[in-house]
């Protein structure tokens, strides 16, 4: 095999100059150009093993899964949980990083604690009766701010199971009391702005416009846009299992079954149907060509495509949320995945 360039005392040089190259020797005699294709090809395989790797070859899988990789890759600043990918687009702020996503982290985990938020009343009293009379479960009900900060204190997620509810006005102050080996998991009931009927430990803001935005995006006073909008709307839906107050039976039912709650013996569906009949709150419709609502919807405008986004993905969970019966039964290994296991 020939080179350029001369070949004195054994040394190689590279390239038209006839210069001996140090640095190319240092790296096994591979110039820059093909140490950086290189590191690219050895990167690219690294990333589509990652990403792909799970799905194609079962022993990647197990071997991720073995490294708690594709789980999460935690990131903490300050003793805070800032989620898997915290410099990316795709993440949530803190603290809604403590929140399970109710899509793609299924099947629930045995440490998951269900959270019961609420900022209506109907909405709070219906889901106390049916939470405790039709499903037979223990609520914790943190209701102001004192409380919540002695259970974060005390650490109080660490002793709950799925059989315990977490029920609270207060959504970023009770995300906090959530931790990284106990993430939360969310359900609640979303309405029209024209039909708030806030709790009274609902904190007020200076600026009366777009409530669930400003409460969302903790942006209460001062002008705000669609980055407001975007946190907004990802906690809903990202982090929360959506009822809404027009089909709150259907709501409910599959709240219960994506939890795998099975009801009181004795009770069933007739059991909901019954609450929800006492205390279901009724819709308010105005004619949208009227000044009436024209002059609402300037003032709400970000609230009112909140809602949107909410009705949206309830109709998108009616496929996603599965029973928690299905999620174990897709977490199962496949056929592949035990053969592989028994070959090794």
């Amino acid at each position: 095999m020939s080179y350029r360039g001369s070949r004195a005392n054994g040394s190689r040089s590279y390239g038209g100059s006839g210069i001996y190259d140090a640095d190319a020797a240092a790296y096994g005699g591979y110039d820059r150009k093909t140490r950086q294709r290189i590191c690219q090809v050895s990167l690219a395989t690294i990333v589509f093993l990652y990403c792909f790797g799970p799905s194609l070859f079962p022993k990647v899988k197990k071997l991720l899964k073995s490294q708690n990789f594709g789980d999460f890759v935690p990131s903490v600043k300050d003793g805070q949980f800032m989620g898997r990918y915290p410099n990316s687009l795709l993440t949530l702020f803190y603290p809604y990083t403590l929140l399970r996503d109710i899509v793609l982290d299924q099947p629930i985990a045995e440490s998951d604690v269900p959270f019961f938020w609420y900022v209506h009343k109907s909405d709070y009293e219906i889901g106390k009766k049916v939470l405790t009379d039709c499903y037979g479960l223990t609520l914790v009900e943190l209701k102001d701010y004192d409380s919540i900060e002695k259970a974060r204190r005390m650490n109080i997620v660490s002793s709950l199971s799925r059989q315990h509810v977490v029920v609270s006005p207060h959504i970023r102050e009770v995300c906090e009391i959530f931790t990284m080996d106990n993430f939360g998991r969310m359900f609640a009931f979303f309405r029209h702005p024209l039909d708030y009927e806030l709790v009274p430990e609902m904190p007020t803001f200076p600026d009366k416009d777009n409530y669930l935005t400003r409460l969302l995006s903790d942006v209460h006073e001062g002008p705000i846009e669609f980055k407001q909008l975007g946190i907004a709307k990802k906690v809903v839906y990202v982090t929360t299992l959506v009822g809404k107050i027009d089909r709150m039976v259907d709501s409910i039912i599959r709240w219960g079954q994506y939890w795998g709650w099975p009801f009181v013996p004795g009770k069933g569906e007739s059991c909901v149907v019954d609450i929800v009949d006492k205390y279901n709150p009724e819709e308010t419709y105005i004619d949208h060509e009227s000044e009436e609502w024209k002059e609402f919807y300037a003032k709400n405008p970000l609230d009112c495509q909140l809602f949107e986004q909410s009705d949206a993905s309830w109709r998108g969970q009616i496929q996603t949320a599965i029973p928690y019966e299905t999620q174990l039964k897709r977490a199962e290994p496949s056929e592949d995945e035990e053969d592989d296991e028994e070959e090794e």
